[in-house]
């Protein structure tokens, strides 16, 4: 079994061709200043992986001010979808089978949960909880279930069993679970972009495990982000322009199996991991919708992946498990295999 979410986007703050200072935590870069400007960079950890928070500007104070402003944002956040947070909403919703009052944030992330969901015949469904459960707890003692040991928890999935409205969230099963994983760290990208606009920030990037970008970097160049390859640790696949969000998805992230084949990403309708890609990153204009393609993608391979990625207008790059270089039209190849 082995974690390691961040492998694939490092996200280079080169915009300008300026000096490079650092290399922090997930792999964003710290460019130099240029003429009157600083770069506000502030790491941390959130939603099981590092984040960064980065913010061009003049004047200290309010940098500082926008940067505390975007992290109480996010741990906003992790108090309402955070699986691994103590006593956060999803959890009492897991646990009880039905939480009363949701926040408005946990309503919009199932907007887009149901949206692609029908939108992609299925394949993206955030009810696969208790099969992940359900596989993770054999894979932590070094074993493995049968199809018939599993099919209790592939029962408990279907997206069609979960409720949801401004009075309740519930699910029509008892043992039903969900995960906004694959919906979260986008999501907080977004949040996070909006407080920024807020406070009148207009140049900033944005990383909560994916990636925002606001306006240009400095010496007015486009931010850039650089693609690390899904097998090799030391390996870039290149780099691509960034104007608006991008999310990745990949299956190293989280593998029970030293082949890949057995992992995080899960097909809702088999039950088993997908076959076809190891890693796919996805530009979209909302973070969010980027990020759930991602694993939707994913799961339903380049062929109908692509079709999809048509219905929300966005773009992807990715590789399979072969090591072949897949891409929709539109994604910016420049720098890229």
């Amino acid at each position: 079994m082995k974690s390691n979410r961040r492998q694939m986007l490092q996200l280079a703050l080169i915009g300008a061709g300026l000096g490079v200072s650092s290399l922090g935590a997930s792999g964003v870069w710290a460019a130099g200043e240029g003429r009157g400007e600083k770069l506000f960079r502030r790491p941390g950890l959130a939603f099981d992986t590092s984040v960064a928070l980065t913010v061009v500007g003049r004047d200290e104070q309010e940098a500082e001010a926008a940067l505390d402003a975007g992290f109480s944002e996010i741990r906003r956040l992790e108090r309402i979808v955070g699986l691994s947070t103590p006593g956060s909403d999803i959890r009492r919703l897991n646990a009880e089978g039905r939480l009363e009052n949701p926040d408005p944030a946990m309503l919009d992330m199932l907007a887009v949960a149901e949206e692609v969901h029908r939108a992609s015949g299925g394949a993206f469904d955030v009810t696969v909880q208790p099969l992940w459960i359900f596989y993770d707890a054999f894979a932590r003692r070094g074993l493995w279930p049968t199809n018939e040991e599993a099919a209790p928890a592939r029962a408990l999935i279907g997206q069609k069993g979960l409720r949801f409205g401004a009075e309740a969230v519930s699910f029509e099963k008892p043992g039903m679970g969900i995960t906004l994983n694959s919906l979260t760290h986008g999501y907080a990208a977004d949040r996070v972009a909006k407080v920024f606009c807020d406070l009148g920030v207009r140049r900033a990037f944005v990383d909560t495990g994916e990636m925002e970008a606001l306006g240009r970097a400095p010496h007015d160049r486009t931010w850039t982000a650089a693609l690390k390859h899904p097998r090799q640790p030391d390996a870039m696949l290149g780099t691509a322009p960034l104007t608006g969000a991008m999310a990745t998805a990949g299956d190293y992230a989280y593998t029970w199996s030293a082949d890949y084949s057995r992992n995080h990403i899960l097909d809702p309708r088999t039950g088993f991991s997908p076959a076809s890609l190891a890693t796919v990153v996805v530009i979209a204009q909302r973070a969010v919708v980027a990020d759930a393609l991602s694993t939707a993608v994913m799961v339903m391979g380049p062929i109908d992946g692509a079709k999809l990625l048509q219905k929300f207008d966005a773009e992807a790059y990715g590789i399979t498990k072969a090591g072949k270089v897949w891409a929709t039209p539109g994604f910016p190849r420049e720098h890229l295999a």
